[in-house]
């Protein structure tokens, strides 16, 4: 009786399904590149109107699988997508700005219009690791008017940057914005 509850469960274990094993793209790359946009979108087509399938940010280095047109296939963790070629640069650059970040909105500051107006309104404004501007002072205002230059400041308090990384880390920086009138 053991012996034919053995052989049946055998054969039950036999009859199921193979395992699934995800696979790995194990292709090698033809390029190692930094992204040198503020951010590089990576698309699961190469289409712009294709599904987001994740987002590289500047300075991150990636390796490009195969180049097709103005695209690139990058590797991901999700196996590969589909990004901008122009959204790349060179190890030397990217090195550069790791060295001396250059500062990019997200969202840029409203402009503040004031007809007639001259002279320069030059501020300082403090940036946390998110982009976000905490604080800011008037450096010089040279317009004459004390509304007109706290209206750029303002403006400068609900714009947005893109993270600066170095290292691998967002680092909160001091950014200089100037606007002549």
């Amino acid at each position: 009786m053991k012996r034919i509850f053995l052989i049946a469960l055998l054969l039950i274990a036999c009859r199921r399904e193979p395992a699934v094993i995800a696979t790995t793209d194990t292709r090698s790359p033809i390029e190692v590149a930094y992204v040198g946009a503020p951010e590089m979108k990576v698309f699961t087509k190469a289409d712009d109107t294709a599904p987001l399938q994740t987002t590289f940010l500047n300075g991150e280095s990636i390796s490009v699988l195969a180049k097709k047109g103005d695209w690139i296939e990058v590797r991901t963790v999700f196996g590969s997508g589909w990004a901008h070629a122009s959204d790349l640069t060179t190890a030397a650059a990217a090195k550069a700005e790791e060295e001396n970040p250059t500062p990019k909105f997200a969202r840029p500051p409203s402009p503040v219009t004031q007809p007639g107006a001259h002279g320069i309104v030059y501020i300082e404004a403090n940036v946390n690791d998110q982009g976000e501007v905490t604080s800011g002072k008037i450096i010089t205002n040279t317009t004459g008017s004390d509304t007109l230059a706290e209206q750029n400041l303002a403006a400068l308090k609900m714009s947005k940057f893109y993270p600066i990384v170095r290292k691998g880390l967002r680092t909160p920086f001091v950014y200089y914005y100037r606007v002549d009138y």
